[in-house]
């Protein structure tokens, strides 16, 4: 039984059993990284460089890195990032060489990173440091609801043609646009938002369910063309720590992803949500909102993928789980090869497991992604061998 990227991925994602290979999911180099410079100057781009071309419109779409990981799934989509239209300005002066994001509050600085000395934003801290402070912008720029890009034509012709034209390489899966909690805290910061669930809990459901309408929205219109999976972000961890406890997540942050995710079940749509750290003791709640698949499952943070995958399994499907932030950056390349073999045998049984780091790509040696990219292929045929 040889399956098509499509049919391998919604095989796993439905968890209808064990499909043909343990499909692989990436997330992505990050550009200013020392693996992504690795990567330009080696071989393997001239090999794999390639475009997927829509014949009708022309438009050609960069698929260099999916076909160099033979990725099965990538969150990817012809309406691009301008779902809705975020613009920045000039920081206060308290924040030098800072730009705010005049939506959500989020303050950047641009600095070099260490390893190549290439530019890159930086999350410095919040601005909306008070309801008077956030109202003042949504009133002179527009709440959330309101920079939806009415300019974005959502047509069923462009994306039945966009995944025509991906098809031999991997099956998309639609981006929503805003990471409601991660981006709520992002610009308030965690220490008023600690504050004001305490003293003004309204201010913080106010934030939440301007979000949250915001990907309702977005989660339509893509629905209304045909798309049938999408993710999202939102970390909800730290390493070894979740951010909340159960009581603050069950009242801020859960009933927003429920109405997300029951968005999604009503219009036909499979929902991925990527959320770094240890979120294990959130997980059973989100299946039972509604959850289909959860990306990252963070080793480092102490994710126990192995229980989840006892106790969740018949219920959610999981992707990702390779130690980015540890062995595949820090071990041998023996060590990443155990790492991707103990990894599926602990997820990989009866199916419902997509392979690949928990991760973007940042500065794991070329050596190591070499060799994780030899030992997906290696070990990800059913029957597993491992």
């Amino acid at each position: 039984m040889v399956l098509s990227k499509r049919e391998r991925v919604f095989k796993a994602l439905e968890l209808d059993g064990e499909p043909d290979m343990v499909p692989i999911h990436y997330f992505g180099f990050e550009q200013t990284g020392s693996s992504f410079q690795s990567f330009k100057e080696s071989e393997e781009i001239k090999k794999y460089r390639s475009f997927a071309e829509d014949k009708i419109s022309n438009v050609k779409y960069y698929i260099t890195e999916q076909r160099f990981w033979n990725a099965d799934l990538y969150g990817m989509d012809p309406f691009g990032e301008t779902k809705i239209k975020i613009r920045y300005e000039d920081a206060p002066p308290e924040y030098p060489k800072c730009r705010l994001n005049r939506m959500d509050g989020r303050l950047y600085r641009t600095e070099k990173q260490i390893n190549t000395g290439l530019e890159y934003s930086w999350y410095v801290g919040g601005y909306f440091k008070n309801p008077e402070i956030m109202h003042d912008y949504w009133d002179r720029y527009g709440k959330p609801t309101e920079l939806i890009n009415k300019r974005v034509k959502y047509s069923t012709q462009t994306w039945e043609r966009f995944v025509e034209a991906l098809s031999p390489y991997f099956y998309p899966m639609a981006n929503l646009p805003i990471n409601p909690s991660e981006v709520l805290i992002g610009g308030i910061t965690f220490t008023r938002f600690a504050y004001y669930i305490r003293k003004n809990p309204g201010f913080i459901h106010e934030i939440m369910d301007e979000y949250t309408k915001v990907n309702i929205e977005i989660i339509k219109r893509l629905a209304e063309v045909g798309v049938d999976i999408m993710t999202f972000g939102d970390d909800l961890g730290y390493k070894e720590n979740p951010f909340f406890s159960l009581d603050v997540f069950h009242e801020f942050i859960l009933p927003y992803h429920k109405r997300i995710y029951q968005t999604c079940k009503k219009n036909g749509v499979l929902i991925v949500l990527h959320s770094c750290g240890k979120i294990d003791q959130f997980l059973p709640d989100l299946v039972d909102a509604g959850l289909n698949c959860i990306q990252s499952l963070e080793a480092t943070a102490g994710v126990d993928l192995p229980g989840l995958k006892e106790s969740l399994g018949d219920r959610l499907c999981f992707m990702g789980g390779l130690d980015s932030s540890g062995i595949l950056t820090y071990g041998t390349p023996k060590d990443v090869e155990e790492n991707v073999r103990n990894t599926i045998k602990s997820a990989g049984k009866g199916g419902g497991y997509f392979v690949g780091p928990s991760h973007d790509i940042i500065n794991i040696p070329w050596e190591n992604i070499l060799a994780m990219r030899a030992a997906i292929e290696k070990y990800r045929n059913y029957p597993l061998k491992l």
